[in-house]
């Protein structure tokens, strides 16, 4: 029984994108530079400090832990073990590291600066709190207007679903 629970605890945080791995390990390094200059260094850290990046990573953590533990309530027993867990390996000393280096790859010096300062500004401040809540709202639109036509969708699937089976079989002939 126990080898179950720990099983579907692991599962239910392994599987919900928390953490990845395979393919996307292997692409998330591109593009990023392997070094960078004193000057993108600090620009990139000014922009963290703006953007509350370290609080927003720390929050957006435990929020999806506490889905997870919704959606999975065997994995409330274990919720210290995953924020031990999580605290160790995304320190934020090692993290904006390479954070930096991202950002760097992406951004120059100069802009890292002027998004820093705008995002510093109380309409910059307006927007971080604002624009998550509209995306959020963006998507649940967009899944309601797909889920209004879902049967339209599973017909042109299934017209498509027998259209290759007819070739499939016309092909063995």
């Amino acid at each position: 029984m126990r080898r179950i629970l720990f099983a579907v605890v692991a599962s239910g945080i392994l599987g919900s994108g928390m953490l990845c791995a395979g393919e996307s390990d292997k692409s998330a390094d591109n593009g990023i530079k392997k070094e960078i200059t004193a000057e993108e260094k600090k620009a990139a850290y000014e922009l963290f400090d703006a953007l509350k990046l370290r609080e927003g990573i720390r929050s957006a953590l435990d929020n999806s832990l506490n889905v997870q533990i919704k959606r999975m309530p065997a994995m409330a027993p274990y919720k210290d073990i995953y924020q031990k867990f999580f605290d160790r390996y995304t320190q934020w000393e090692d993290m904006k590291k390479e954070l930096a280096k991202a950002y760097a790859s992406q951004f120059s010096a100069k802009e890292l600066k002027e998004l820093a300062k705008f995002y510093s500004t109380t309409l910059g401040q307006k927007s971080l709190a604002i624009l998550p809540r509209l995306t959020q709202f963006t998507m649940i639109l967009a899944q309601k207007r797909i889920a209004a036509h879902a049967q339209e969708l599973k017909s042109e699937i299934e017209k498509r679903a027998k259209s290759l089976e007819k070739d499939d079989k016309n092909d063995t002939k």
